[in-house]
């Protein structure tokens, strides 16, 4: 074999040594970031068949494409509750979609931008209202009241309620346990996002041709809040990237909004 053929397989060798060792080091740069994510959450989280999806999961998949050359980001569903205690334990570094409760929640911060704004509202069966509630005489049958575990989603009249015992608070594991309670008059009211609510209601009308929907009375709108991801507060030495992530995120978040407003979907 020629000299210079030799040459020419040492050259090759080389570069296909360098084109693997570049990709390796590259490869080693991009750092695994793991998102808990509300598995019970429809249309904003939910989980179906193993797979998670949701306004708010495609929101940030698409904002992961954007960081894809520095961060492989991880969607894990979980049941709520248990996604607020990882993070109040210190074993887990996000979780989607939280309000923010600074004084309640002091274990998490800080919060992504704003996902999306959620209008959380009261249904009840007829009959029943959480209007005025506090004028309720105290003699009154204190109503049942349904919320999703781990949800703090009641307004100031309502917390003054549930301490004066005109309301009693029951929490249930997500939207269709209490919408089954409300129809067996378990519960009295169910409060919740309202389209996530609705999209419920329909889909368990459609498995169940029984269930009356106008028995699901629009009773008030309890506030309106703004869903995030929420960061674990403590300092860690498990997640030095915290701050890079969470303003490199922030930034994507804020492109793929834009374009959502412009009707235009990153692929």
């Amino acid at each position: 074999m020629g000299y210079k053929v030799l040459l020419v397989i040492y050259c090759v060798a080389v570069l296909v040594s360098s084109t693997l060792f570049a990709q390796t080091t590259l490869e080693s740069k991009v750092q695994k970031v793991t998102i808990l994510v509300d598995d019970s959450y429809p249309p904003y989280t939910y989980e179906s068949n193993g797979d998670l999806y949701g306004i708010y999961v495609d929101l940030v998949r698409q904002a992961a494409r954007l960081l894809k050359d520095e961060y492989e980001i991880e969607l894990q569903p979980v049941p709520w509750k248990r996604g607020v205690a990882a993070l109040e334990q210190g074993a887990a570094f996000a979780l989607m979609p939280p309000y923010i409760h600074m004084k309640k929640r002091p274990f998490i911060w800080p919060y992504s931008i704003a996902l999306q704004e959620e209008a959380v509202v009261a249904f009840c069966n007829q009959g029943k209202t959480l209007v005025n509630v506090l004028s309720r005489p105290d003699s009154a049958e204190p109503i049942n009241v349904g919320l999703n575990a781990g949800f703090m989603i009641l307004d100031a009249a309502l917390m003054e309620a549930q301490k004066r015992g005109k309301i009693k608070v029951w929490e249930n594991r997500n939207i269709r346990s209490n919408i089954m309670k409300m129809r067996k008059q378990r519960i009295d009211c169910y409060i919740n996002d309202r389209l996530s609510t609705l999209i419920g209601l329909n889909n368990i009308r459609h498995s169940d041709p029984s269930i009356r929907l106008e028995q699901f009375i629009e009773d008030k709108v309890i506030l309106r809040r703004t869903a995030h991801i929420g960061y674990l507060r403590e300092k860690s030495k498990k997640y030095p990237f915290k701050y890079d992530f969470i303003n490199k995120m922030d930034g994507a978040l804020k492109i793929v909004l834009e374009r959502q407003e412009d009707g235009v979907k990153l692929q």
